[in-house]
């Protein structure tokens, strides 16, 4: 039973309870995250594609844990911000600043 945040992708689906290895509380796993950015001073909710790197453990970072310090994507379509060539772009890292199985959500400062 993992008793932290998890984010799990849009199309997963648990395996038979036989073959389940790592239990993932559907009340712990958020989608959203409230994401700050540093120049513009704004904060933002913006959807989560994925974890990219947890510094606690790589073994968190397979099972999708967020934790404090923990580097997701997220997607920044919404906030209209246009690459040096000209096209949207689509997704950015951000860190996690709070500790999310404490607080109840995901605080993060997107990495410019």
């Amino acid at each position: 039973m993992v008793t932290k945040v998890t984010y799990v992708g849009e199309g997963f689906t648990r395996k038979p309870p036989k073959y389940e290895r790592f239990i993932r509380p559907m009340a712990l796993r958020f989608k959203k995250a409230h994401v700050t950015h540093p120049e513009l001073k704004t904060t933002f909710f913006l959807p989560i594609i994925g974890v990219k790197k947890n510094p606690q453990s790589p073994m968190y970072t397979q099972l999708g844990v967020i934790t404090k310090g923990t580097i997701v994507e997220v997607n920044i379509s919404e906030l209209g911000l246009v690459t040096q060539s000209g096209k949207v772009a689509w997704g950015k890292y951000a860190q996690v600043t709070n500790h999310p199985e404490n607080d109840g959500c995901i605080n993060a400062v997107l990495l410019v």
